[in-house]
């Protein structure tokens, strides 16, 4: 949040939807919060259904002059029409605000409310002028008295608004060595399909505005000249852009747990145990639904098969192995999951009788694979890299 008077005093324009507020300039402030406690019941009703609308505002909240939210008061209105094919769409229950409103609106589609009154209109000597708005005093809706000079325009936005490269700089200088590839990377991804020499050479010379070596890369990767300018003069930095400043956590993260009859059942428990305490989602995933026992008879219930979802689905893998009655298939998707996941620098867990699936070789080399064999503090450790999430060593 920014105090009125200071809404000209940076040297971005607060209005302008393409350029964000370092948080070293404007500090966060936490001002409530809002907690989502359920999944829905159902999803048409509730979420396909759901109409957010920027002009459905409540008493104390007014608009601003940001050129793009005027535009969706009107549009995101008008493609609620679209979608729902009525006016009505605040009769339904998702849309319905807490507090009843009377209108005029009348008859089409969805109509959830049953008028009995013949008039729909207002200025009206049938009904007394009724129903009409609230006045403020009544707990009706009042705009901001915004103190305004001159003439609000959207033709003549402040000169900021063109300096296109200043923050994309700042948002490059802010990333760790591993985003900054990562976005080379995606750059190229997209770049490499377009057909035309001229385009890819294009985008080259725009983006050397932003870092000199990254767009001479990308160049490269393109099969283009390598641009000749250099990027903007700008050295400032932010560390909360970055994902590697982050405060990481294993609340929320999805577990895989690959898993066959005949598992160690004090093993698993624990590290199931451990896992949960921490707030981590546990998936039982196994090539058939049912139980899969332990030597001891503990059960568990398979959430998953190797059919029914993906290894690029979990944050981690914690690989037990097992016994199937199709071995060698379980065999392989168990070894998909591991080499997917590898791949892609997540964690991975390897209990005693999951250690088949890695090479003897291999075992105490591989980066964020913890081994459970011989290891009194696996539960610890391995809950430990689902906390850090990616290993990227392994590059």
């Amino acid at each position: 949040m920014i105090e009125e008077e200071d809404a000209t005093n940076y040297d971005f324009d607060i209005l302008d939807d393409t350029k964000f507020w370092p948080e070293e300039v404007v500090p966060v402030e936490t001002i409530g919060k809002m907690t989502l406690n359920r999944l829905m019941d159902n999803f048409f009703a509730e979420e396909e259904q759901s109409a957010f609308d920027p002009s459905s505002l409540v008493p104390g909240i007014d608009f601003t002059n940001d050129p793009v939210l005027q535009g969706r008061i009107f549009a995101y209105r008008d493609t609620k029409l679209y979608r729902q094919n009525s006016a009505n769409i605040n009769d339904i229950p998702v849309n319905r605000p807490i507090n009843e409103r009377n209108q005029n609106t009348r008859n089409s589609y969805q109509k959830h409310p049953i008028d009995t009154d013949p008039v729909h209109f207002h200025k009206n000597s049938l009904q007394e002028n009724t129903p009409r708005e609230a006045s403020e005093e009544e707990g009706g809706f009042g705009h901001y008295p915004e103190k305004v000079e001159g003439h609000k325009s959207s033709e003549v936005p402040s000169d900021s608004f063109e300096d296109y490269f200043s923050q994309p700089r700042m948002f490059w200088n802010s990333l760790t060595t591993v985003e900054q590839k990562d976005l080379l990377e995606t750059l190229t991804f997209h770049l490499q399909k377009v057909k035309s020499k001229s385009v890819r050479e294009q985008n080259v010379n725009m983006w050397v505005n932003v870092d000199k070596d990254m767009a001479t890369a990308l160049a490269e990767n393109l099969g283009v000249e390598p641009p000749t300018g250099s990027h903007v003069p700008v050295t400032e930095s932010s560390e909360a852009i970055s994902l590697a400043n982050t405060q990481p956590s294993a609340f929320t993260k999805k577990v895989a747990v690959l898993i066959g009859n005949d598992f160690n059942d004090e093993e698993v428990e624990k590290t199931l145990s451990a896992l949960k305490e921490e707030g981590a989602f546990v998936h039982i995933v196994s090539d058939q639904l049912g139980e899969v026992k332990g030597t001891n008879g503990t059960a568990l219930q398979v959430t998953d098969t190797f059919l029914t979802t993906h290894p690029t689905l979990f944050d981690s893998l914690y690989v037990v192995g097992g016994i199937s009655k199709n071995q060698q298939k379980f065999d392989d998707q168990v070894q998909e999951f591991i080499n997917m996941q590898y791949k892609y620098f997540k964690p991975i867990g390897i209990a005693t009788t999951g250690a088949k699936y890695l090479a003897k070789q291999d075992q105490e080399k591989l980066v964020g694979v913890v081994l459970a064999e011989g290891n009194s503090g696996f539960e610890e450790e391995f809950v430990a890299a689902v906390v850090k999430g990616r290993f990227w060593e392994r590059q």
